[in-house]
């Protein structure tokens, strides 16, 4: 690896000479950005615009028009005007012609994006033929995409789908008791890799997995209830696109202490109306849910930028990735006195990113290491349902205390194994 990492490096260097050390001054640096505009995720790509557009507008950018996808203009930084691209993915057929569009036909030195697992790996694929440009691959989640022969320009300044779930394993095995688990997660990438980050967590601890239950695009989850072992201590639940209210009914019905039997990813309590059907309820994601001072003044920041948005929107977790890489592009141009190409990528690598969502920094593979938190459904003194911070998770790893290792299988229906070993540090 070390060796294909070298080639890349002087590969990108040439390239970078040739143009001119990262570009000429009088040339705008231009960042891709890759969203869904057409698919499932459609009605989320103004706001996925408006994050990506942010950072620029704290520096000075203006607003073309009425809504973020006509552009910004008067972006800039240290020194080079900045220009920002939208390319339109909806399937993974959409990933590589836009992908070409923006770089080989636009110019964009930097791409940032998509959103699902499936296209990242895509992405990162075109990325190994493009080394002059800088690909940050976020929020598409899989694992693999940074575990497993990394491309070297390819960065992800946010956590993926298994380092999401990181804590609730110590928290089923410790705090709960459990010694044996079911899992029931939608049957796609994003719920195997959320599905993996438990199973790493709890198995390493001396947990057990008695059961894996996966939901078809469509289906009801409320069918899989009845085939769940009942020698299973507890149920982790892994919501990404299925509705798991009917899910949590029906479980709820065989096991009345579902703070006890039952947790989740954060997904399942995006929705306000179903957090008062879970109380006690422990779920984990890379957001904190309980607003703390960084997101109040994010969200200020973003209302006053974009007005016509309603303010609760600034925090979905399906936008703040493209805010981060930008930003981190943004920080990394001010290093770099807005060189792109090497210099920009080294830049880059060195980044620690104040996010939203805490502090971010990257390994020696280019992914993030960031806190997770474990949040619980409570009452205010009214009675009402709130969800409050119950455990800040530090340092958070894709290896999981070196659970995962380059060339394993990706995460999948029947992987990772459930194994003992070493707890990663959070976990002890």
């Amino acid at each position: 690896m070390a060796a294909r990492a070298a080639a890349f490096l002087l590969a990108a260097v040439a390239l970078v000479a040739g143009s001119g050390c990262g570009g000429s001054r009088t040339e705008p640096v231009r960042i891709g950005v890759l969203s869904d505009c057409y698919g499932p995720f459609s009605s989320a790509h103004e706001l996925i615009v408006a994050s990506a557009e942010l950072p620029l507008i704290e520096r000075g950018a203006w607003l073309r028009g009425r809504n973020p996808s006509d552009g910004i203009e008067g972006a800039s930084v240290a020194g080079r005007r900045v220009e920002l691209l939208v390319g339109c993915v909806t399937g993974t057929e959409d990933v590589l012609p836009e992908a070409r569009r923006l770089v080989e036909e636009e110019g964009a030195r930097i791409l940032v994006g998509p959103l699902y697992p499936e296209h990242g790996l895509v992405l990162r694929d075109y990325a190994s033929r493009r080394p002059e440009t800088a690909f940050l691959i976020q929020p598409s989640g899989a694992p693999e995409l940074t575990l497993t022969d990394p491309a070297p320009n390819v960065f992800r300044f946010t956590a993926d789908n298994a380092q999401s779930a990181a804590g609730l394993g110590s928290y089923a095995y410790y705090r709960l008791g459990w010694r044996t688990a079911a899992t029931v997660a939608d049957d796609t990438p994003y719920g195997w890799g959320s599905v993996a980050g438990f199973v790493a967590e709890f198995c390493v601890l001396g947990g057990r997995i008695v059961d894996r239950r996966w939901v078809s695009l469509g289906a009801d989850p409320a069918d899989v209830v009845p085939s769940i072992p009942r020698s299973a201590d507890g149920v982790y639940v892994g919501a990404a696109l299925s509705p798991m209210v009917a899910f949590v009914q029906r479980y709820s019905a065989r096991h009345h202490d579902v703070s006890k039997r039952l947790l989740a990813n954060a997904a399942l309590l995006y929705d306000p109306q179903f957090v008062s059907r879970v109380p006690g309820l422990v779920a984990a994601g890379g957001l904190p849910l309980q607003p703390t001072a960084a997101e109040r003044a994010y969200v200020a920041a973003f209302a006053k930028a974009f007005p016509a948005i309603p303010r609760a929107s600034a925090l979905d977790p399906l936008a703040i990735p493209y805010r981060d890489g930008v930003a981190a592009v943004v920080e990394a141009l001010e290093r770099t006195r807005g060189a792109t190409g090497a210099r920009l990528m080294t830049a880059l690598a060195r980044v620690e990113l104040d996010s939203p969502t805490g502090r971010i920094r990257l390994d020696a593979d280019r992914q993030a290491v960031a806190p997770n938190y474990l949040s619980r459904v409570g009452t205010n003194a009214n009675g009402k349902p709130v969800i409050k911070t119950l455990r800040v998770v530090p340092n958070v790893e894709q290896t999981f205390g070196g659970y995962f290792t380059p060339g394993d299988p990706p995460p999948s229906r029947t992987s990772p194994a459930c194994k003992h070993g070493n707890p990663p540090p959070w976990a002890r």
